[in-house]
């Protein structure tokens, strides 16, 4: 089970994009043209890669070396350790690390199997089975956040567009090279790395994560590295990614536009800014959950004031002079089109967040906490509902149902119980609508959505489904458009009508049963 944060789990954990290995150190004879392969390869452009090695005329150990980087942009783990077999290669500290990540990537995902959406351009890898029944919504989510990042980049990004779903963070340790004790600190669920997105599935968590918006950040990761040959600072890819991650589809219940401001000035205000200059090679390498929490508000709501100040032409030019100028150092790019340091641009951003009005107090209404009696008797219920007494069930959870508490884990609760139990009425009261819940729950949603299309409202329940699906698709509730199969009854219960989502329930409930 992944453990995620409660605080900003939605924004949290989202991006971890790791600088790729360079290729300085084992360049030999021939430097230019092993140059043009590796920024070929840098910038996602496979087949020109594949061209200019075809080319080469010979072998050398630099060439040697990109061949086996590009098997892995390829996602060819084996090919890659093969050719890294080379005495010659693993004596340079470049090459031996390069052969340690194609071995672990290799053997993580031997009995993988990939699909492919050939007319959109998406390459999906599956460690598991159990995610086939997904690869439909991920191709889809994949397709539409890349097309629209692209577009408000102004960077297209070479076909296909490769993603590998696995298993758990062991799993996109071995396959990424992030440390596993990274991404446990920070709660890492994906990262971009070696030309693709590398992304736990949201079968991996109980209660899912939204893996949607979480794809789109790493897509937007591989755009920018490809627009500026990997010479972004951290402060603007983790800003674009985050600000980009949800600009690709209409707004959700929930989204917040001010957050970033928020926790930025939060952060200043008490002594915990982490800096957009000090995050260090990734924000999934912060010491604490809370740390990369603040970081990524940082470098959202600096890019923010940037875009607002300077201007998106102004953003696409800094793109460019980036990868034209090629400096590991922001400095010259930034003050070549602002004309102004990182330094002075942050000071500016601070000068403005302090400044910005304050939220107006009690905007929100307050949020009651669990008390230990309600989680005693939250369990109880589960675990009597899991039995079939949803009479039972409903007895022990109803009574801690008040206005006060908007949490829709526990409103989902006492409707599922009152459903099961044949009080329809009651069910749907205990649900309650968007203003009575503070949070997105998968399976709230999907209950809702279930009563929307009861009362004749399609449009909205389709909606209220793709929410859920958003977060949580695996979930029986989720996946199933709120209907949970009888104890016993699984193979003929009720499923979706449309295919994607019969075959998305059919997976759920597969897992239900194991």
């Amino acid at each position: 089970m992944i453990r995620t944060p409660r605080l900003f789990a939605a924004t949290l954990s989202l991006g971890a994009a790791l600088v790729a290995l360079p290729a300085a150190s084992v360049l030999g004879a021939g430097k230019s043209r092993v140059a043009e392969v590796s920024d070929a390869i840098t910038e996602i452009d496979v087949k020109r890669a594949e061209a200019l090695l075809a080319d080469a005329g010979g072998e050398s150990r630099s060439l040697s070396f990109e061949r086996a980087r590009l098997a892995i942009y390829r996602g060819d783990c084996d090919a890659a350790t093969a050719t890294l077999a080379s005495p010659d290669l693993r004596e340079t500290r470049e090459g031996a690390d390069l052969a340690a990540l194609a071995e672990s990537c290799a053997r993580a995902t031997v009995a993988g199997f990939v699909l492919e959406d050939q007319p959109r351009g998406i390459w999906l890898r599956l460690q598991d089975d159990a995610d086939r029944a997904l690869a439909p919504y991920v191709f889809d989510v994949a397709a539409r956040a890349r097309d629209a990042i692209t577009r408000t980049l102004g960077v297209d990004l070479p076909r296909p567009l490769r993603i590998d779903l696995v298993r758990d963070q062991y799993s996109l340790s071995a396959v990424s090279g992030l440390p596993v004790a990274a991404a446990e600190t920070t709660g890492t669920l994906a990262v971009a790395r070696w030309g693709r997105v590398i992304m736990i599935t949201p079968r991996a968590a109980t209660l899912g994560f939204p893996w949607e918006d979480t794809l789109a950040h790493e897509i937007t990761h591989l755009i920018v590295t490809r627009a500026t040959r990997d010479y972004a600072p951290l402060w603007l890819q983790e800003g674009l990614a985050k600000r980009l991650e949800s600009s690709w589809r209409a707004e959700r219940p929930f989204d917040d536009r001010a957050w970033a401001d928020t926790v930025a000035r939060r952060a200043l205000e008490n002594g915990r800014s982490i800096g957009i200059d000090q995050l260090g090679p990734s924000i999934a390498m912060l010491p604490t959950p809370e740390a990369a929490s603040i970081a990524f508000a940082e470098v959202t709501s600096f890019i923010g004031y940037f875009l607002r100040d300077a201007g998106e032409p102004a953003l696409r030019m800094l793109l460019a002079d980036l990868k034209g100028i090629g400096a590991r150092s922001a400095e010259p790019a930034l003050r070549s089109v602002t004309g102004r340091s990182l330094a002075e641009w942050n000071a500016a951003w601070q000068k403005d967040l302090a400044a910005a009005p304050q939220p107006a107090p009690g905007a929100r209404p307050p949020q009651v906490p669990f008390t230990r009696d309600t989680a005693r008797r939250a369990r109880l219920s589960d675990l009597l509902l899991e039995q079939g007494r949803a009479a039972s069930a409903a007895e022990v959870i109803s009574p801690v149902l008040v206005p006060e508490l908007r949490d829709p884990s526990l409103r989902f609760r006492v409707a599922r119980a009152e459903l099961d139990a044949g009080n329809q009425s009651e069910a749907q009261k205990a649900l309650g609508t968007l203003s009575e819940i503070h949070s997105v729950y998968g399976a709230w949603f999907a209950l809702h959505g279930r009563f929307l299309r009861a009362q004749g409202d399609l449009a909205g329940a389709e909606q209220a489904f793709d929410v859920g699906i958003a977060v949580n698709p695996l979930s029986e509730d989720v996946a199933c458009e709120g209907e949970r199969a009888p104890k016993g009854e699984l193979a003929t219960a009720k499923l979706p009508t449309d295919p994607s989502r019969s075959a998305l329930c059919r997976a759920a409930r597969d897992r239900v049963r194991h």
